[in-house]
C-alpha cells in the first residue's frame, strides 16, 4: 500500500487530488494547514506528500517550509510541490530542499501521472 498525503488550503483542490489519487493500493490522507500535515508526517510514513506551496495567503511560503520537515522526519518520502505563485527562484529552491518535483498550477494531471509513476505510486 502507498500512502500520500496531501496539503492544500483549498478544500476543492483537496477534494479533486483526493479523488484522483484513491484507487488500488493508495491511502489519501488530506490536511489544508501546515500544522496538520506535520502532525501526520510525525506519525504516519507517507510515500509521498504533494503540498501547495503557499497555504495562508498570497505571502505564505509554508511548502518550503514543509520540505525540509518531510525530509528530516522521513528522508525515504518524495516531496512535490505545487503552486500558482511561483517563480523560478521559489522553483529553485525547493529543487534545493529536495523537492522531487516542481509544478506551476494549474497542474496537467497526465504530467503529474507521468512523475508519480516514476516513484512506483500507480493511479
Amino acid at each position: 500500500m502507498k500512502r500520500i498525503l496531501i496539503v492544500d488550503d483549498e478544500q476543492s483542490i483537496l477534494t479533486m487530488l483526493g479523488k484522483f489519487f484513491r484507487g488500488g493500493d493508495n491511502e489519501v490522507i488530506t490536511a489544508s494547514r501546515i500544522e496538520e500535515a506535520e502532525y501526520a508526517v510525525k506519525n504516519t510514513r507517507f510515500d509521498l506528500v504533494l503540498a501547495d506551496l503557499r497555504l495562508t495567503g498570497v505571502l505564505g511560503m509554508e511548502g518550503l517550509e514543509l520540505l525540509p520537515f518531510v525530509k528530516d522526519h522521513s528522508p525515504e518520502t518524495e516531496v512535490i510541490l505545487m503552486t500558482g505563485y511561483g517563480s523560478p527562484e521559489i522553483k529553485k529552491e525547493a529543487y534545493e530542499k529536495g523537492a522531487y518535483y516542481y509544478f506551476d498550477k494549474p497542474i496537467d494531471l497526465r504530467v503529474l501521472k507521468d512523475k508519480i509513476s516514476e516513484l512506483g505510486i500507480e493511479l
